[in-house]
């Protein structure tokens, strides 16, 4: 059993109603099942419950076993202190509440239809399946798949838009920082985004302004920060940009971050190196990029706005110390893409979004602009005969297989709930 079903259960009141008790036997009328709560606290709110003859208006708290609520240490936790009545599947064990009355309880499995929680538990019983749904999908109509990648894709924005807020609570709402921030972010990719953003929060954008003249100065900023100067080489740029660096960090009082920049498992063209060198280039042709980026109107103005390159240095070298044939490391658009897509538009959103801007819907139409990216999510989507025709879904695909498929939320889900038909 799952408190997914105990919640959809409540929520929706597919009950066998008309003879509902506590397990002391005292009647309950449910009147208002309450708010469903998504964050910390109990899980449904302002719920209006009848018990015997009393209403009580409060929180209900759902658990699998009522020895959760012990598991779960709620009787340590103030906010369970007006729970009215506590929705169980099994009754293992007596429950108090703050002034050591016995908690009412329900349970559940008392109540709830058989067929309905026999269908349910079949459903998860399915083995050997990328997803639960896998061989029904394709039997959604198109306008159910096209509303909920919409959802989808504004969810998983939401959950990227709230690093934004945090760097802008550690910048004093800085807009110009945290999108620095945000878009080193995004030059690090998987492997360093993190710490490129670390670098970025590290180095005040007042002092990237003070040296946006020279790009070589910029690039001993970033790279130094990042700590890819804490090694020995007798490379002549290496030493003259270590150098630049140690006399940086000296006048600014620049403290290290934590984590520092990594080549492992990277291809060249994704080496800290070369991204950080484009971004010095980015930043120094463009020191006023936020002001560009909030100007551009089409996908094709954001594409020159994001165009970058390297120093000549970095035309002959992926390392330091390792010469290489000589190309133009300039951004793909491919690359520009990824940056339009998981740091441009987010922003973006999130900009607007704080200033109760209705453009933050235009959001959704650029990106679906863009094309489809190419991942293993998009392929597994499309062979199962649910085609992902944009960048707008194929982040929902990403979105609906790790927060739905995976652990299995299909009540939650729109194409779960209405392929399971309950």
């Amino acid at each position: 059993m799952r408190e997914e079903l105990l919640a959809y259960l409540w929520k929706t009141q597919k009950l066998r109603k008309g003879q509902l008790k506590t397990t002391s036997g005292e009647k309950v009328i449910i009147v208002k099942p309450g708010q469903e709560n998504t964050h910390a606290g109990p899980d449904f709110f302002n719920a209006h419950i009848q018990i015997n003859e009393t209403l009580w208006v409060g929180n209900v708290e759902l658990h699998v076993k009522s020895s959760d609520w012990f598991r779960h240490r709620h009787q340590e936790d103030k906010n369970y202190d007006n729970v009215v009545l506590h929705v169980v599947w099994s009754d293992d064990m007596p429950v108090f509440d703050a002034s050591q009355q016995p908690m009412p309880t329900l349970r559940l499995a008392d109540y709830a239809p058989k067929n309905f929680v026999n269908k349910y538990i079949k459903w998860l019983a399915q083995d050997n399946k990328w997803i639960l749904c896998a061989d029904k999908l394709h039997k959604l109509p198109q306008f159910v798949r096209k509303h909920f990648w919409e959802h989808l894709y504004v969810e998983r924005l939401m959950e990227k838009t709230a690093l934004f807020q945090s760097w802008l609570s550690l910048t004093q709402n800085n807009w110009e920082t945290v999108f620095f921030v945000a878009l080193a972010k995004g030059f690090g990719l998987k492997q360093n985004g993190m710490a490129f953003a670390q670098t970025a929060l590290s180095i005040p954008w007042k002092v990237i302004l003070k040296n946006v003249e020279k790009v070589e100065v910029l690039e001993a900023l970033l790279m130094g920060q990042s700590g890819l100067f804490d090694v020995h080489l007798e490379n002549e740029y290496f030493r003259k940009q270590q150098k630049t660096y140690a006399y940086l960090k000296h006048k600014f009082s620049l403290t290290l971050p934590s984590e520092s920049a990594k080549f492992f498992r990277l291809r060249p063209t994704n080496f800290p190196t070369i991204r950080l060198a484009q971004l010095a280039w980015l930043l120094h042709q463009k020191p006023k990029i936020l002001m560009l980026v909030q100007k551009a109107k089409t996908i094709e103005e954001w594409y020159d706005v994001l165009d970058a390159k390297t120093s000549s240095f970095w035309e002959t070298h992926y390392h330091f110390d390792t010469p290489s044939k000589k190309r133009t490391n300039r951004l793909t658009k491919s690359f520009r893409q990824l940056l339009l897509l998981n740091t441009v538009f987010p922003f973006l959103f999130h900009y607007y979004n704080y200033l109760g801007d209705k453009r933050k819907e235009r959001v959704l139409d650029w990106v679906r602009q863009l094309p489809a990216e190419k991942n293993a999510y998009v392929s597994k989507f499309n062979a199962l005969g649910c085609p992902v025709e944009d960048a707008l879904e194929s982040q929902a695909c990403i979105q609906l297989k790790n927060t739905y498929c995976a652990p299995r939320r299909c009540l939650k889900c729109a194409y779960g709930h209405k392929l399971l038909n309950l």
